[in-house]
């Protein structure tokens, strides 16, 4: 057995304890990292910096000896390759100033090229060298529909009304976009295994856009196209593969396939019902809701020890939140959470 809890759970084996990281560990809810993100007037310079990076992935492990740590760096990396003109200016989301707005626009997109990326694969480097020589360090990439969203809308919306009229509009355009993507993601995921992660994360978070048909058609189909090309190449073949699917309309049970290691649940996922279903069969991450950290410390151990009751038996389960930590968490309530979590 390895010396890692959470590749452990990642392979069905058993823990004394769950291991515990977290989506968005390292961010603004930090102190120390406030400290850093103010020498920065956009938050992509700060990501373009591999020293940096390290830093910052290191700063949550450093604080709450967490089981995994995840590459610092962003979802939107790849269409930023793409020459879409992304930026984030403080206070704001992502914005592209050239997204993409009609079918031309995709035939006239430079070539992918991951060497342009090579900052991302520079900070896995320089955070191997700063992390303990037995934790874990996760890569992701955003799934091609998020990443297609996102480059389509032009930044982040509460609608994606643009994105959705895309794919009425234009299908087949969006197909061959998606097609960019996946092929994008899925040597940008190599590199960083070959850069030294040891685990992968797709996220797809704006997977909740989505009907059950429309998931499968514009989503799905390309996240399996991902993990078969890794699972095929003796470079990433025995690298694990999570998957996040935030609030997806399909049954989870129904969105589970053989290149998975492990999903991860979102909070609104009924993690007591899907690991009945799934034991044994794929380790399950998760899914406490963030916003239980604005409660009393009672109700976070009360949460927490729930969660972790469900699945005290179940082998391969990994504590997680079912979202990112919010910017407006007192560090003190995630240290009371994984107080919970390990007792």
């Amino acid at each position: 057995m390895n010396d890692s809890k959470f590749l452990n759970a990642l392979e069905l084996k058993p823990n004394s304890t769950p291991p515990i990281w977290f989506m968005r560990q390292a961010g603004r809810y930090l102190p120390e990292y406030q400290e850093i993100r103010k020498n920065y007037s956009n938050f992509l310079d700060m990501c373009k910096e591999p020293k940096t990076c390290a830093k910052l992935a290191l700063q949550p492990i450093e604080r709450f000896d967490l089981d995994a740590s995840i590459l610092f760096s962003d979802i939107l990396t790849i269409p930023d390759a793409l020459d879409l003109g992304l930026a984030f200016h403080e206070g704001e989301g992502p914005k592209f100033s050239n997204p993409i707005s009609k079918p031309e626009d995709i035939n006239t997109l430079i070539s992918f090229d991951e060497n342009t990326l090579s900052y991302v694969f520079n900070a896995v480097e320089e955070t191997k060298k700063l992390l303990p020589a037995d934790l874990p360090l996760i890569g992701f990439c955003g799934s091609p529909w998020t990443l297609a969203a996102y480059s389509i809308e032009g930044g982040g919306s509460k609608d994606f009304k643009k994105t959705k009229n895309f794919m009425q509009d234009h299908p087949s355009a969006l197909h061959d976009f998606l097609e960019i993507l996946c092929d994008a993601c899925y040597r940008y995921l190599r590199q960083q295994v070959l850069s030294g992660v040891n685990a992968l994360q797709i996220f797809d978070s704006w997977a909740d856009l989505l009907s059950a048909q429309e998931l499968e058609i514009f989503s799905l189909q390309y996240t399996k196209k991902i993990t078969q090309k890794l699972k095929s190449d003796p470079i990433t073949k025995n690298i694990p593969i999570i998957l996040f699917e935030k609030d997806p309309r399909q049954k989870i049970t129904d969105l589970i396939f053989d290149d998975l290691s492990c999903i991860s649940l979102h909070w609104k996922n009924d993690i007591e019902a899907i690991s009945r279903s799934v034991k044994n069969n794929i380790a399950i991450q998760g899914n406490l809701n963030p916003m239980i950290l604005s409660e009393s410390d009672e109700i976070i151990y009360q949460e927490v020890q729930r969660i972790c009751s469900i699945m005290f038996e179940y082998p391969g389960f990994i504590f997680n939140l079912g979202h990112g930590i919010t910017p407006d968490i007192n560090p003190q309530k995630v240290q009371t959470m994984i107080k919970a979590a390990r007792e």
